[in-house]
């Protein structure tokens, strides 16, 4: 009797603690900008602390002092303020879906996007120009021409005139088109969608692509060994109350 007593206050504490712990943590947040006044298409996300994982995933496309990443829109008639933050909810397609619309609630990005923003986060897009591996330093006529082709295979323009026209889509809508099943809706992981809200989600802004990488199964699996092992261990030492 005294041991399942234990256990259960046990239990109850830590119960009670995950949920401090859960609503002690902040929401992911990024601040939004774009790199001067004259640039388009690519945009720099600075993200908070319970952001910030994510830019260890890029190789270039991101400053070279590690605080912020580059990003692109997938929503051409949605906008956000340069230098407003907004609340982040990672998913896999925009809320609205911009000007070509949502299928339940959403517009899942497509392979071709999905292929050409992983290669700009690795550093090997073919015909981007990163500068001196410093985002900030690009030649924006190529950010221009990754932004028309993004907004093309997402549906959101049918010629790069009604993008920035006189940039074109250099060529990587030529590199999309070469990817099997370019127009098919993205399954992968490695490739997520930032939904960004305010006002405690009620509001919606433009959404922008994020590299989260690869997942580790291995680290993951090592955590979940080690939180069973507590658990064990934990298990034994009330059964000898």
């Amino acid at each position: 009797m005294m041991k399942n007593t234990i256990l259960k206050n046990a239990l109850i504490i830590g119960a009670v603690a995950s949920l401090g712990l859960s609503s002690a943590v902040a929401i992911p947040q990024v601040k939004m900008g774009t790199f001067d006044a004259g640039s388009g298409g690519n945009y720099r996300a600075d993200p908070n602390s319970e952001l910030d994982w994510v830019i260890s995933n890029y190789a270039l496309g991101k400053s070279t002092d590690g605080t912020w990443f580059g990003t692109f829109c997938i929503e051409k008639n949605e906008y956000f303020n340069s230098g407003g933050t907004y609340e982040v909810e990672l998913n896999n397609g925009a809320i609205n879906g911009g000007v070509s619309g949502a299928v339940g609630g959403k517009d899942i990005v497509s392979v071709g996007t999905a292929y050409l923003y992983e290669q700009f986060a690795l550093g090997s897009l073919s015909g981007f120009n990163f500068g001196d591996s410093n985002i900030s330093s690009i030649v924006h006529e190529s950010a221009k021409q990754l932004q028309n082709t993004i907004w093309y295979l997402e549906g959101e323009i049918t010629s790069a005139a009604q993008g920035y026209g006189s940039a074109g889509f250099g060529s990587f809508l030529t590199l999309a088109q070469g990817i099997a099943n370019y127009a098919d809706d993205y399954t992968g992981s490695a490739v997520k969608v930032m939904n960004l809200t305010s006002n405690n989600g009620q509001r919606v802004h433009q959404d922008q692509l994020v590299y989260a990488g690869v997942p580790d199964s291995g680290a993951t699996m090592s955590l979940l060994a080690l939180g069973l092992l507590g658990l064990s261990v934990a298990r034994r030492r009330f059964g000898k109350v």
